[in-house]
């Protein structure tokens, strides 16, 4: 475990983290547009080794798994990260950034409960909210 960290919510020694989108929203040309969840993302999050992983996207309305390899960027330096937010009294909170595609890029949180992100592509933004399953 890492030093001066106390936080229950996050697992050290590495994590699997299963999510379910409840809420998406397609923003083009100056109009959003709100969606239906449409994913459930699995990701590998090791916070002794400093690593986000994507491995998995199901497509739950069209029934279609992706194997995915998406390696996120986690800004450890933050106040909240949780090997520094019992420290300032904060909920722990992991945030990461990622090349998801050869154009876009991702920004997320991942909370005790939630996970938010933000994805921008060439000419579009996806903002999403998932519920963690685990």
């Amino acid at each position: 475990m890492v030093a001066g960290c106390i936080s229950p919510v996050f697992a050290f020694d590495g994590d699997t983290i299963v999510t379910h989108e409840t809420d998406r929203y397609y923003f083009k040309d100056g109009q959003m547009l709100k969606l239906q969840g449409q994913y459930e993302m699995t990701y590998f999050l090791d916070l002794d080794k400093n690593t986000l992983t994507r491995t998995r996207i199901y497509d739950f309305l069209n029934n279609k798994i992706v194997p995915d390899e998406t390696v996120y960027h986690i800004e450890k330096q933050l106040l909240s990260h949780p090997t520094n937010a019992d420290r300032y009294s904060l909920k722990p909170s992991v945030r990461a950034v990622g090349q998801t595609s050869a154009d876009s890029m991702e920004m997320m949180v991942i909370e005790e409960k939630f996970v938010e992100a933000v994805n921008s592509g060439p000419e579009e933004i996806i903002l999403s909210r998932s519920k963690r399953l685990r």
